[in-house]
């Protein structure tokens, strides 16, 4: 195995100890399953009582809070919230981040005996500890497999291959849950009580209402704005076109389709036309491609996606000059 390797494999096993490690010394000695014991030990003494711990409360899950890097953290769903995936709940920072974490089950009483050596929950890893911990594992199984037995894809992916491993199992999380969470960046972490994919901690930060999805009425979810779209939940005209995002993005899906013009791009086409219509020449005349900004191409209106509106080989900002020119009205 190679130093590289080695190492990831190394700091893989570190998160493990240092998380479940101190959250009881009951589990972390406990086995995922029958045969394997699990992937950690208990903290190594230079470590023990270093690393902090945070609880965040249901009130202040209800506000929006933070849970810091390297930290235990213990997090107490209210039991009135509404279910959450774990994007929402750990405000969309998994892709490009490592966490991981562990929620008891409801009715868990840890003082009753252990009849299973596993563990009474499920855990919960964020898609970049996911992959790093499928690239970890098909690199330490690699190195013990003979090239002969030339194995395909449906091979790997064998539990045999795989015992030990521990795996994502908790994609929702609902009211009344305490979960154990360890972090390697800050992580903004809150309920969402109006259902619109942005929790608390996320909506405290970007001025939106946490108690609306759709601050701005523009159309648009605040969460859909703030994580696909990249407008801004609280601007019901992002980018200044005189479009609202809303018009812009036509299904409110948080994406920018083919035949929908940039809600974050005053002229999409970059034809020296703004999508919508706007002031230009101090604020004396106005311009535009959708002149009554109904984000329809009616009749006299260019068009926004499109540099060249009706294929003439002059383009649409120059058709308007030539139009002005000519002493038209409606150019």
């Amino acid at each position: 195995m190679s130093r590289k390797i080695l190492h990831g494999t190394q700091k893989s096993m570190q998160w493990i100890t240092v998380s479940l490690g101190v959250l009881t010394l009951s589990i972390v000695s406990t086995a995922i399953n029958q045969d394997v014991r699990l992937e950690g030990r208990l903290l190594p003494a230079h470590m023990r009582g270093q690393v902090p711990w945070k609880t965040i409360l249901p009130g202040q899950m209800e506000k929006g809070a933070t849970a810091p890097p390297d930290t235990n953290v213990i997090i107490q769903i209210p039991d009135d919230a509404a279910d959450m995936t774990l994007d929402v709940i750990t405000g969309y920072r998994g892709t490009a981040n490592r966490f991981w974490g562990y929620c008891f089950p409801q009715n868990y009483d840890p003082d009753s005996p252990k009849t299973k050596r596993q563990f009474p929950g499920k855990v919960f890893l964020s898609k970049k500890e996911r992959n790093m911990r499928i690239e970890q594992q098909m690199n330490m199984r690699q190195n013990r497999f003979n090239t002969v037995e030339n194995l395909n894809e449906s091979d790997l992916n064998q539990d045999r291959y795989y015992r030990g491993a521990i795996r994502h199992q908790q994609e929702r999380f609902v009211g009344g849950t305490s979960c154990f969470l360890m972090s390697e960046v800050p992580l903004p972490i809150g309920t969402d009580a109006d259902d619109d994919m942005a929790n608390s901690a996320v909506e405290r930060d970007v001025g939106s209402d946490p108690q609306v999805a759709d601050t701005d009425a523009d159309g648009v979810i605040d969460g859909r704005e703030i994580f696909f779209l990249g407008s801004n939940p609280i601007l019901r005209d992002s980018d200044g076109d005189g479009l609202i995002d809303g018009i812009e993005d036509k299904d409110h899906d948080g994406k920018r389709d083919l035949d929908e013009s940039d809600a974050m791009k005053w002229d999409t086409d970059e034809d020296g036309l703004c999508d919508g219509l706007c002031k230009v020449e101090k604020g004396q005349k106005l311009r535009g491609e959708d002149k009554n900004i109904n984000g329809e191409l009616d009749e006299g209106e260019s068009n926004p996606i499109l540099m060249d509106s009706d294929g003439d080989d002059i383009l649409d900002l120059q058709e308007v000059y030539l139009c002005e020119l000519g002493g038209g009205t409606d150019c």
